[in-house]
């Protein structure tokens, strides 16, 4: 049986004679000889980039805040484990003109790293954890298999996803995909609302007139002539209290009310 820091070897060996190319080392000197961005991504902290994400963006006088919801998990026999944060949105605001400079920045922040550094990694870590015994093939199987998912994420997540959090055992995927899911969610929202752009401008509201108050009533009396003159009456009140109303005062043209549900908030 060979482990899987053993067949990772062997698969880049085999990998460097093809293709023509020097058999150098694992990890920060593969990423430095193929990509500087993931090179430094992979050298920082998750939650830093997060952070640095958002002071990149205000460079842009583009402002970013990410909306976070709690979890709390508990375990196969229903114990209660820690509470942890999600990233559930972002809101958006400041500068629309700098919305496509902050995107195209942001999106660096989610540069993957290549799957011979992430192949690396996953051999570091078989050697600092449990692990059960598995034939060549099966090491060789779960290495690709692994290495294809997390090349998923930015460097800097599935470094620390794999050699800083601590493990008893060999993790199995869903586990590491819910860490790495965690830790790039608040990028993967802020990318989402750049996206989307700047939000439209709420139009300004104002009181109706009593000529609007008196046609909708007018047309809730003939809606719901089952309900009594009271109820329909105090319905239109609800309805058209306080600023309700968009558009010129008694527009030829129609105009617009906000919806019951609006009204009753």
């Amino acid at each position: 049986m060979k482990p899987i820091n053993s067949a990772i070897t062997t698969l880049q060996r085999e990998a460097s004679s093809a293709i023509g190319t020097p058999r150098g080392g694992l990890g920060l000197a593969t990423l430095e000889n193929s990509n500087p961005v993931a090179s430094w991504l992979a050298k920082q902290k998750p939650a830093d980039m997060d952070s640095a994400a958002v002071s990149r963006a205000s460079q842009h006088g583009v402002g970013l805040k990410v909306r976070y919801e709690l979890r709390f998990p508990s375990g196969p026999n229903g114990e209660y484990l820690p509470s942890y944060a999600v990233a559930v949105g972002c809101d958006i605001g400041g500068n629309p003109e700098g919305v496509a400079l902050a995107l195209a920045d942001l999106r660096n922040f989610m540069t993957p790293a290549p799957v011979r550094s992430i192949e690396g990694w996953l051999a570091e870590l078989s050697v600092i954890v449990a692990r059960g015994k598995d034939d060549e093939f099966g090491d060789e199987l779960r290495l690709s298999a692994y290495s294809g998912r997390l090349a998923r994420y930015p460097a800097d997540v599935v470094r620390s996803v794999l050699l800083e959090a601590r493990y008893k055992f060999w993790p199995t995927w869903e586990e590491l995909a819910k860490r790495c899911d965690a830790l790039t969610s608040p990028r993967a929202n802020m990318i989402a609302a750049l996206e989307r752009g700047m939000p439209e401008p709420e139009k300004a509201r104002r009181a109706a007139t009593e000529a609007e108050k008196a046609r909708v009533q007018t047309l809730v009396d003939e809606l719901f002539p089952s309900q009594s003159a009271e109820m329909r009456k105090a319905a239109v009140d609800e309805m058209m209290k306080g600023n309700c109303m968009t558009g010129a005062p008694d527009d030829a043209a129609g105009f617009k009310l906000k919806s019951f549900n609006e009204a009753a908030e």
